[in-house]
């Protein structure tokens, strides 16, 4: 008789973001530990699809720039985001691309398309989602400003 293991959506959120923290390399990091920012790609009659671009910094993670992104994208497209939502989409895109590790100086570039898929989805969190992803928000520096600047 084998047993079913039930595990909370706390619980499955919090064994996700730690594997999704990303933690910046000294810059003595090898190509094969770095993950290479995703490229574009376009064909004559498209234009190149819209990034948003960083340079890892020290102590900067992937998670702090997928959050950076959302918020810029909020901004630019007037779409108010809780904290909750924030992190729920922030979790969601580090987790797609395979929560890098990043090395210092590594270049990353987020598809403005998989930020506008995510935040859409957070915006429909229920009430319950998004109390159970608030509880991850407690502690979070929301100030960005100086994430992924060289």
């Amino acid at each position: 008789m084998s047993k079913v293991l039930t595990l909370s959506l706390s619980t499955v959120f919090a064994v996700s973001v730690m594997v999704g923290v990303a933690v910046i390399l000294p810059k003595t990091a090898t190509a094969a530990e770095a993950t290479p920012a995703p490229k574009t790609s376009s064909s004559a009659t498209n234009s190149p699809e819209k990034t948003y671009n960083y340079v890892a910094q020290p102590d900067d993670t992937y998670s702090q720039m997928a959050r950076k992104a959302i918020q810029t994208y909020g901004l630019n497209n007037k779409v108010n985001l809780s904290k909750a939502e924030i992190i729920a989409a922030e979790t969601n895109i580090t987790i797609q691309a395979g929560s890098p590790i990043l090395a210092l100086g590594q270049k990353v570039a987020i598809k403005e398309s998989v930020v506008k898929d995510w935040v859409a989805k957070a915006q429909k969190l229920t009430p319950t989602q998004e109390s159970a992803w608030n509880v991850y928000t407690f502690g979070v520096n929301f100030n960005t400003n100086t994430v992924g600047q060289s």
